[in-house]
């Protein structure tokens, strides 16, 4: 009987069977070996049905960190059994052409057998390094001998007006700032002055701010300025000229640099370390495969080149292509 998920094979009907089912696929990909359930019938079209089993090879196609995020979609989940069923159908239409019996299956299958068994291999020796490797102790070392390159630099909290070029002629520009100075002898905030006039619109509504400010991070007259100023309420006492326009510039607050402790840069580190030794270790196990004695029949390594069509039936500008990178046409 045709599933209630489906009508006419047109998108399934929002019922309580449907979510139910898209409950339990969701849940699929960690409980099912467990459950016991792989070979559950989960839908079925025509005479196309998908197990649980079937279910779980698609989403293990799937990287790890996303299948809990792929499956957390009805929609995805109705698309992705869509295909799977199409992909059965079209299978079960081959098998009564009898085209399982061509021979290029039983190459393809071996092929891809081939590859997984080399990938569940590569998989394998990741997962023995990871249990061979101290990756803690790895990385306390590289932090002590290269302590500094954890070093948390100076910030400095900011206030500054700007009047800008862009907007102004230089001479404006210079003589606005030259206003602003007054104003600030005479007692004004530069809070305030920031927020009336300042031609920075990223900083004007807070009061000209600028939070955190690293040494170099800004424009080079305007950083060599404000790492200038000595203590918190310094204020520049001439407009700094950028090209940016003309500031004028309160020191609000300095951070020092410190270095940081092992234990604040250990999770990163720890983690960078493993993946590293990891690959190295994995990499010196391929290169030991590859560098065993090769031996090759030259007349049947020169066969390929003209085994699969005569390269003279080529256009004269066709270009050359790896593997895998075969064109679209238009």
């Amino acid at each position: 009987m045709q599933s209630a998920m489906f009508a006419g094979g047109r998108r399934w009907r929002r019922t309580a069977v449907v979510a139910s089912a898209i409950a339990l696929l969701a849940l699929s990909a960690g409980a099912s070996a467990a459950d016991g359930d792989a070979g559950k019938v989960v839908v079925s079209r025509g005479q196309a049905s998908l197990t649980f089993d079937t279910i779980d090879a698609r989403i293990e196609e799937i990287p790890a960190d996303k299948r809990i995020g792929f499956m957390d979609s009805p929609e995805r989940i109705e698309t992705t059994l869509s295909q799977l069923l199409l992909v059965e159908q079209l299978a079960q239409e081959a098998i009564a052409q009898k085209l399982d019996q061509d021979p290029r299956l039983a190459r393809q299958l071996d092929l891809a057998r081939k590859r997984m068994l080399g990938q569940l291999r590569l998989e394998q020796l990741r997962t023995q390094a990871e249990a061979r490797i101290d990756a803690r102790t790895l990385a306390r070392e590289r932090f002590l001998a290269d302590s500094a390159k954890y070093t948390v630099p100076e910030t400095r909290t900011a206030r500054h007006v700007l009047y800008s070029t862009g907007s102004r002629s230089d001479s404006e520009a210079r003589q606005a700032a030259a206003e602003a100075l007054k104003r600030l002898a005479a007692g004004e905030s530069l809070e305030a002055i920031a927020r009336e006039s300042s031609d920075d619109v990223a900083s004007k509504s807070d009061g000209g701010l600028l939070r955190d400010v690293t040494s170099a991070a800004t424009d080079p007259a305007f950083d060599a300025a404000l790492f200038a100023l000595a203590a918190p309420g310094a204020i520049t006492a001439a407009p700094i000229k950028s090209q940016f326009g003309y500031h004028l510039i309160e020191l609000v607050s300095i951070t020092p640099g410190r270095t940081q402790t092992f234990e604040e840069v250990a999770e990163q580190l720890v983690a960078e370390v493993k993946a590293a030794a990891v690959d190295r270790m994995v990499k010196s196990h391929t290169d030991q495969l590859q560098s065993l004695p090769l031996s090759a029949d030259e007349q049947a390594v020169g066969s390929l080149r003209s085994r699969y069509g005569s390269p003279q039936a080529l256009p004269a500008d066709a270009p050359s292509r790896a593997p895998g990178q075969a064109g679209s046409s238009n």
